[in-house]
């Protein structure tokens, strides 16, 4: 066991805890919080006596590992640009823990990140979250599929048209989206069939087998087992959407994209959450009516385009207010992930409250992964992901000097590693 003694605690669902301690047990999990002297002697004793704890953040929709750093676009493996209806990739398959933005990630104080694919595709594949340290991939998953990336508006149809193949416009992509729910509900129509032919076969059959051995008709017909329908993983990815076992995640700017996701996902009575967000402070109350949460960024980088024109530090504060589910992302490489404070202080400054702005750094992206039991808070029993900070979390100048993922010392500013 180790124990963290602390200037100040803020766990973000909790009041701040002065002069306080977190212990951490052997398995990496928040074993107790407190204030005072009441600690295990036999714990390691980690004095950071002057510095502040907070929560690991997570950025609950980023592109480290997929679009690395230092290798150029062309080998970038965020889009699968070949066909836009992509749902049985995963970017399980693409993620390099080796890529300098993950390490980025860390030193600003990112401690779990929901890779996704990028936007090219009307459905761009899976996303898959992870912890941000670690070597190998399978060490540091903590979702294999939090959720399936789709796109509505500019990119998809931009990327597809400019080769005169669908989708050409707002509305091809939206058709092609159907044809594929469509598709998926009648795969499944079958596969559902199947299933209730194979428990009568085998009923039949136990009932033959029966009447075989106490009855010598040599006219009985033995059952014929059903045919086993063919497996299609295009298919088979989108049935946890169906589920809801997973949800959509869309990437949608303009609020007419958003209404037009929403609109989808009602017609086939199936989970989302929208990303960017950008023009969401323009229908908050279609939003809010719909319990719609929304991941919102990039907000510092240039408005590159018609749909980002209306982007704004003022939509976070505007949501939170009114109540919806609402977190931070950086959209990394957009913007440059070890910056979230930053982004947060932004956000702050233009009408966030200093609460709002702990929470869509940290607990609103572990509810939005549905992973608020785990991660997001410095509580007792959740992973001890925790950052020390030199000061104030809402300071521009404070620094991220030290950080643990599930209870393990990642990243140390004073070991010099230069980052920024």
């Amino acid at each position: 066991m180790k124990t963290i003694i602390c200037k100040e605690i803020i766990p973000v669902t909790k009041e701040p805890i002065k002069d306080g301690f977190i212990l951490i047990d052997d398995k990496g999990k928040i074993k107790k919080i407190g204030s005072g002297k009441n600690i295990p002697k036999e714990a390691e004793i980690i004095d950071a006596s002057n510095l502040i704890a907070f929560p690991g953040i997570i950025d609950s929709h980023c592109h480290a590992t997929v679009f690395e750093e230092g290798i150029g676009m062309g080998l970038q493996d965020g889009n699968e640009s070949t066909d836009p209806i992509t749902p049985h990739i995963r970017t399980l398959d693409a993620i390099n823990p080796a890529d300098k933005g993950l390490r980025r990630a860390v030193s600003g104080g990112i401690t779990t990140i929901a890779v996704a694919p990028g936007s090219g595709n009307v459905v761009g594949g899976q996303i898959t979250t992870i912890k941000a340290a670690g070597t190998i991939v399978e060490d540091i998953i903590i979702q294999e599929n939090s959720g399936m990336k789709c796109a509505f508006g500019e990119n998809p149809k931009r990327l597809y048209g400019s080769r005169n193949v669908m989708p050409l416009t707002r509305m091809g992509s939206l058709g092609l989206f159907r044809q594929l729910m469509v598709e998926t509900k009648n795969y499944m129509t079958k596969q559902e069939e199947y299933q209730s032919k194979l428990k009568q076969y085998k009923e039949d059959l136990k009932e033959y087998n029966e009447k075989k051995k106490d009855d010598k008709n040599k006219d009985l017909k033995k059952p014929v087992e059903p045919t086993k329908p063919d497996k299609n993983i295009k298919y088979e990815a989108m049935i946890p959407v169906f589920e809801k076992k997973i949800p959509l995640r869309a990437h949608a700017h303009q609020a007419n994209d958003i209404v037009s996701a929403v609109r989808l996902a009602k017609e086939f009575d199936v989970n989302i959450i929208i990303d960017h967000c950008s023009e969401g402070h323009l229908i908050l109350d279609f939003l809010v009516k719909n319990k719609i949460p929304a991941v919102v960024g990039p907000t510092l980088s240039y408005k590159s385009k018609i749909e980002t024109r209306k982007k704004t530090w003022k939509t976070l504060g505007i949501m939170h207010k009114a109540g919806m589910l609402v977190a931070l992302t950086s959209d990394h490489p957009v913007t440059h992930c070890q910056y979230q404070f930053i982004y947060g202080i932004l956000a702050h400054r233009e009408g966030l409250s200093r609460q709002g702005t702990f929470e869509i750094l940290t607990i609103n992206g572990a509810k939005i992964l549905g992973l608020e039991d785990r991660i997001g808070s410095l509580e007792e029993g959740k992973d001890a992901d925790i950052l020390l900070l030199s000061g104030d979390p809402l300071d521009a100048r404070t620094k991220v000097e030290k950080v643990f993922i599930d209870g393990k010392l990642v990243f140390d500013i004073e070991d010099g590693e230069e980052l920024f």
